[in-house]
């Protein structure tokens, strides 16, 4: 339902996009995972022709999305990042306006969206909070009965309960057939929600998979401190070992139980030792450096 072949976009002489290749199935829940600046935005813009990509391939619901952008408009419910909306309107009234342009806009599934999200429907859209702009766009996007849902940062300025309940409501959407794919912040959020991810930093796919695999992969991951720098060929060798990183900052995968791998470890200038652990917010740790945590908070 969804597809990128070295998807490409720079502004102003800086990459943006990097060759991103990407497939997503019909059905599927998948989530675009990065810190801000990474490029997801960017990326749901190119796939609903609000931004022409510099090179690359991309295709929505068997549309190709950079020749026939308006035609895949029609068949992509679209929720963007910036809640930038007709502040005039009442909320049932920009509702029916977005709905207006889908062939199998539901009007009325759209106000039942509002009142089970706690949106008041006469209410002007510029006496809104930010979070009540966020559920109007996501009813609106729901209510299209479009194939694809493209949401960027659905679960942003949510409370508790609403983020419970927008993640009951696109679970369902997935069970019935529709593919929803999704850039998010939130990552416990998306680790309840989503059957697969991928981790984008600058413009670049850095690990992509199902959500079940790659966590099964961290359980068997150590994050491995040292007090001096280390070349590779210092750190110790045992069948199966993996090392990746550099200097005093070292991930070893390892197969087998742990206990067998400690004892290894023993003559190394040690100065932390911690598993990976089995969440998303684990592993965005350990795949992103300093800048980009920070930048992500």
């Amino acid at each position: 339902m969804l597809r990128t072949v070295g998807l490409a976009k720079g502004f102003a002489g800086r990459s943006v996009l990097r060759g991103v290749d990407l497939e997503v199935a019909s059905g599927e829940v998948f989530g675009f995972i990065g810190p801000n600046g990474a490029g997801k935005s960017t990326f749901l813009k190119c796939l609903v022709g609000v931004v022409r990509p510099d090179a690359g391939e991309a295709e929505v619901a068997g549309v190709d999305a950079i020749r026939r952008p308006l035609e895949v408009r029609r068949r992509v419910g679209y929720a963007p990042g910036e809640t930038a909306l007709y502040h005039r309107m009442r909320a049932g009234e920009h509702l029916n306006f977005a709905v207006s342009f889908h062939p199998d806009g539901d009007r009325r599934r759209g106000r039942a969206l509002l009142a089970e999200l706690g949106v008041p429907a006469g209410r002007r859209v510029g006496r809104l909070s930010h979070g009540m702009k966020r559920k109007l766009l996501i009813a609106q996007a729901l209510a299209c009965r479009a194939p694809v849902l493209l949401l960027d940062e659905p679960l942003a300025g949510l409370d508790p309960e609403a983020r419970r309940t927008v993640v009951g409501l696109l679970r369902r959407e997935a069970e019935a057939g529709t593919t929803v794919f999704l850039s998010s912040h939130d990552l416990a959020g998306a680790e309840r929600l989503c059957d697969r991810v991928a981790f984008l930093r600058a413009g670049r796919i850095l690990a992509a998979g199902p959500v079940a695999e790659l966590l099964a992969g961290a359980e068997r991951t150590l994050i491995v401190e040292l007090r001096v720098d280390l070349p590779r060929h210092r750190l110790p060798r045992r069948p199966g070992w993996e090392w990746i990183g550099a200097g005093r900052r070292w991930r070893l995968r390892y197969p087998g139980p742990l206990e067998r791998v400690l004892p290894g470890l023993a003559e190394l200038p040690l100065a932390a030792l911690r598993p990976l652990g089995a969440g998303l917010e684990e592993l965005f740790e350990d795949l992103y450096g300093p800048e980009d945590r920070k930048e992500q908070a």
